[in-house]
């Protein structure tokens, strides 16, 4: 796979964009102002626990209080956050051993989404290179993406040499092809971390911070830098030669050679076009290559994901027509998950199939395209009238909400009231304040698309009420007023009413 790995470290925030097939699939952003917390291990206390949802708040000493699932299996660990993983489930805290002002280690799964607070789990999970140490968790495990029999009954018996006794191990992506000794160095160093934190929970008082993850560039390095990776691309001198060094100590030395310092003129996510696709990214149409599209509505509880066969008519037959615009958005609806970061429950609208062999085939090509995404994915159901279910997996804010925030005007909605509408409120208004002032002249501000309404037969109207109310009226544009805003400018004597006229606008 032709896949490289695009890093911006600015004065505020470091970005990531990984480029598969020469096209950006994923971003990651992190900044100087966000509380990284995903991968943070806590000792926390007890605060409140609510039995009847069966849920624990933790105080882990930050803003808001972490909540923690008791007795089911809802929080699994930062591991799924490393990649998709194929092991029995965790044997999760009962009601009997968490109780309020009692102090625990815990591990955020899930940052801080507004108005909810992080969520954390007991089912500590610490990532090296090859390896995921699982101290609160006997249990062994594989990566999905591993998909090789063979290759994976081999790693399966290195687990069982390797394994402790008291902890539970994962065998990374990247542990493919790799020998004994290379687990081994890599479960002593994770053995030693989690001793070394261990250590700093005894002697700790909650809330505190035991251990930090790494920051974006670092975690690049450990989680994604496979044999797959082409080439990093990075523009800061200081953080290049701090990767190199952080190579040696992986022991990765041999992929030197495929991290490059940029030192191009034009910003380097400018020069890769980067840029463009982050705002394309933010858009809620995305064209397909036959020429139909997608159309992204966002919800807090769930997103909604239309098709349309658009531009694309076919030539003769309507059934291809519409199955090959299905298979192409199938395609990159997975894509676009993947790069916007949706977690959630997503509903997907295809096109309307009869045959039910054209809908297998649709949601054969989805299932094939998520398989690409490390983020888990699970299909629910498939109707007959083209309604695809879909739950991701959510952990941090999707793209959408980290870079941008809701509308002032519409608060989200996306919608303002139009100039007619605005027009007749503006009538109201006159007709109200001609009824409740003895002023001789009224001068209101409204929007330019406003006032343009208000010419034909509504400037009739408001001449008649002039006439009626023996007042002169007088609406003026401003662009500086927002489209759904009347302002009133002045009420008063006709002489004074004049001036502050000459002047507005």
């Amino acid at each position: 796979m032709n896949k490289k790995v695009i890093i911006d470290i600015g004065l505020t925030e470091e970005r990531a964009a990984i480029i598969e097939e020469e096209r950006l699939v994923e971003i990651h952003i992190e900044r100087i102002e966000d509380d990284k917390i995903v991968g943070n291990i806590y000792k926390g206390k007890v605060i409140n626990v609510l039995p009847g949802i069966e849920a624990a708040f933790i105080d882990i000493g930050i803003e808001k209080n972490a909540f923690l699932h008791i007795g089911s299996n809802l929080d699994t660990g930062y591991k799924d956050e490393i990649e998709e993983i194929e092991i029995p489930p965790f044997l999760p805290l009962t009601k009997d051993k968490i109780k309020t002002g009692k102090e625990i280690v815990v591990q955020v799964v899930k940052e801080t989404i507004t108005p909810k607070g992080p969520r954390v789990t007991t089912d500590i999970s610490l990532p090296g290179r090859y390896l995921v140490l699982m101290p609160n968790n006997t249990n062994i495990g594989i990566s999905r993406r591993i998909e090789d029999e063979k290759e994976r009954e081999r790693l399966k018996k290195i687990l069982q040499q390797i394994k402790p006794k008291d902890a539970g191990l994962i065998i990374r992506t990247a542990g493919w092809g790799k020998e004994l000794e290379d687990f081994l160095s890599d479960l002593d160093f994770l053995i030693r971390l989690w001793n070394k934190i261990k250590k700093r929970a005894e002697k700790a008082k909650a809330p505190m911070l035991l251990h930090e993850d790494l920051t974006l560039t670092y975690r690049i390095i450990r989680d994604l830098f496979t044999e797959e990776v082409e080439e990093i691309l990075i523009n800061s001198k200081t953080e290049y030669e701090n990767m190199l060094k952080f190579l040696n100590t992986l022991s990765l030395s041999n992929l030197k050679g495929r991290v490059s310092l940029y030192t191009g003129e034009k910003a380097i996510f400018e020069e890769y076009g980067i840029e463009k696709e982050i705002d394309k990214a933010l858009q809620k149409k995305v064209w397909l290559k036959c020429g139909g599209y997608l159309v992204f509505d966002q919800t807090e509880a769930l997103t909604v994901i239309d098709v349309n066969t658009g531009k694309f008519v076919g030539k003769k037959d309507m059934r291809k027509t519409i199955l090959k615009t299905n298979l192409q958005a199938a395609e990159e609806i997975a894509l676009q998950l993947r790069l916007r970061d949706i977690g959630g429950i997503i509903i997907i609208d295809f096109i309307d199939m009869e045959e039910q062999e054209d809908r297998e085939k649709v949601v054969k090509k989805l299932e094939e395209s998520l398989k690409k995404d490390k983020t888990k994915t699970n299909i629910i159901q498939n109707t007959e009238l083209g309604l695809v279910e879909l739950t991701r997996k959510r952990a941090r804010r999707d793209l959408e909400n980290m870079l941008r925030t809701s509308c002032p005007y519409c608060a989200g909605t996306g919608r303002v009231l139009s100039d007619e509408t605005v027009s007749n409120m503006v009538l109201r208004k006159l007709e109200e304040l001609c009824k409740t002032t003895r002023a001789e002249a009224i001068l209101l501000g409204v929007h330019p698309k406003v006032e343009k309404a208000l010419s034909g037969a509504k400037m009739l109207l408001i001449k008649q009420l002039e006439k009626d109310s023996h007042k002169t009226i007088y609406v003026k544009a401003s662009k500086d007023i927002h489209m759904e805003k009347i302002e009133v400018v002045a009420v008063g004597r006709l002489k004074e009413v004049k001036k502050i006229k000459q002047m507005f606008g």
